[in-house]
């Protein structure tokens, strides 16, 4: 098996795994749950990590535009944005090896 068919495969089988996820994410929790809110739910400490990295000087700006952003979206966003973007890695890995054949 050639790398870029592996490559294919590997990223179709995380994708799916994601879009899996993500169904089932928005199914359990309630509508328009935040990405937050889910964290909150899997670990109850993340409140004083978010504290110490809210009040920290050298992560301001990582925090207040990279992380905060994130954490109120859906929580179904994420997982459904990245099981896209493996999905697309995959036909593109695919679609060349395709192409090398002929």
């Amino acid at each position: 098996m050639s790398g870029r068919m592996f490559a294919a495969k590997l990223f179709a089988s995380v994708g799916a795994i994601c879009l899996v996820a993500s169904f089932a994410v928005a199914s359990l929790m309630r509508p328009f749950a935040t990405l937050a809110e889910l964290l909150v739910l899997f670990d109850h400490r993340m409140f004083t990590v978010w504290n110490k990295a809210e009040h920290s000087t050298m992560a301001t700006w990582l925090w207040m535009h990279l992380v905060m952003p994130l954490m109120v979206r859906p929580a179904w966003l994420v997982p459904t944005g990245m099981g896209l973007m493996c999905v697309g890695a995959a036909t593109s890995f695919a679609w060349g090896q395709q192409s090398a054949r002929r």
